[in-house]
């Protein structure tokens, strides 16, 4: 076990806000995108977490954003379009009649493969040894360059030569130079309204998203003691900032800012003196993302820690009769305790978690039932835990108490239905 993740089990264990945090579900969490461009879309997560005090709730501030960026988008988009007709005519300068079926096959490519596009980005950009390989690759295949170009300087300084301002090159004029830095300049302005959507419209709950167990002075507590151990850590990512006091654009910037997030409350309008709001991304420790990422979250390693430092020896995902996998088990006190964790998106509807816990508290007992029926457990008495990351315990109480109505058999009367907290008590 890392340092790391001995300091952040210590904080995790004597901080409620912290348990509350981390045992949302990872897309909760963590900054989640959702790539959309194929039929069927996938979500991935990155190790960052948002921190930002625009409220959900405070419909003003929030609407103001979200209007005063749509605005702006329109006005860029109008931009891009006034200016891509003389770009249009400037591309055709520079790579000349012979790519213009390149550039058609490319586009279609586009169009009709997006996914073959969307893989070949990830693998340039996470592999650096084989990334020129890569580009020349990609370039060969559209006949940008021919067979025998081999490194990417020759390709570099053949670009240079078309740029060099001379008497027989009508490409480098002052008009073809000013549309090409607005046209760059308009990109760079797209790129940074669509990162500033998608940070105002995250799914994730960020720290203004508060639980009933927390305040805001709580979790920003937590970041600080995040910060101070270095669990989450100052991102090279972009911070949007914006004064919603001041007419739009007034005070408006994208930084970077290596503060402590204890810090962001003295983050204040240089015009007006009001407090600003912000979206502030930090990086999580790379230990304990991929604790997060894993199928059962941070709920089950969080389980087993609290096994390990009881001493506790256990068994996890077990399989039994071909078809039944338990997560967790272990022996105390001549019982079998046989455990199945759960995480759930908490930022739900309450009927829908209801209808989870039941649907499990279903699965498991059926599970339970036909356990019995092999040696192993015949003759032992088993526990049944369904182990899940709401944190609300009276709600927990309520649906199986609800289920034990219900079902007076002996099997459904033995389970429970725990979060880690009430677990941890009846340790």
């Amino acid at each position: 076990m890392s340092i790391i993740i001995k300091k952040f089990y210590n904080l995790f264990w004597n901080n409620k806000a912290c348990q509350n945090l981390f045992l949302l579900s990872k897309e909760e969490l963590l900054d989640t995108r959702t790539v959309d461009i194929v039929e069927k879309p996938f979500n991935y997560s990155l190790p960052r977490i948002i921190i930002s005090n625009v409220e959900p709730k405070e419909d003003y501030a929030l609407d103001t954003i979200k209007i005063r960026n749509e605005n702006y988008n329109i006005q860029i988009e109008d931009s891009m379009n006034s200016n891509m007709e003389g770009f249009g005519i400037i591309l055709k300068e520079f790579v000349g009649e012979k790519f213009q079926e390149s550039i058609i096959e490319l586009f279609s490519d586009l169009e009709e493969k997006p996914l073959k596009f969307v893989s070949l980005f990830f693998k340039i950009l996470v592999n650096e040894n084989k990334r020129e390989q890569r580009i020349i690759d990609f370039l060969q295949e559209y006949r940008f360059i021919g067979p025998h170009v081999n490194d990417l300087d020759n390709v570099v300084e053949r670009i240079k030569n078309k740029l060099i301002p001379n008497k027989k090159n009508d490409l480098v004029t002052d008009t073809n130079i000013a549309t090409l830095l607005e046209v760059i300049k308009t990109i760079k302005e797209m790129y940074i309204n669509v990162s500033y959507k998608t940070l105002y419209n995250t799914n994730q709950v960020l720290v203004n998203a508060l639980q009933s167990e927390d305040d805001f002075e709580s979790r920003i507590k937590l970041f600080d003691h995040l910060y101070d151990s270095k669990i989450i850590k100052a991102s090279s990512e972009d911070s949007f900032i914006e004064c919603t006091h001041c007419d739009s654009g007034t005070y408006k910037g994208v930084f970077q800012l290596h503060l402590n997030p204890n810090k962001l409350k003295n983050l204040v309008c240089p015009v007006c003196a009001n407090e600003v709001k912000y979206y502030v991304p930090y990086e999580l420790d790379q230990d304990i993302y991929e604790i997060i990422r894993e199928k059962d979250g941070l709920l089950q390693n969080a389980l087993l820690n609290l096994l390990e430092n009881s001493e506790i020896a256990y068994k996890t995902n077990s399989r039994f009769l071909d078809d039944i996998e338990i997560d967790c088990i272990f022996d105390k006190e001549n019982k079998s305790i046989l455990i199945e964790t759960k995480m759930y998106k908490i930022n739900t509807a309450k009927e829908k978690l209801i209808s989870k816990l039941k649907k499990h508290f279903g699965k498991l007992l059926e599970d339970v039932r036909r356990l019995k029926q092999i040696p192993e457990f015949t003759n032992k008495q088993i526990i049944p835990i369904l182990l899940v990351n709401i944190i609300d315990t009276e709600l927990l109480q309520e649906v199986e108490k609800e289920l034990k109505e219900i079902n007076k058999d002996q099997i459904s009367q033995s389970i429970k239905i725990l979060n880690i907290t009430t677990f941890r008590e009846e340790m």
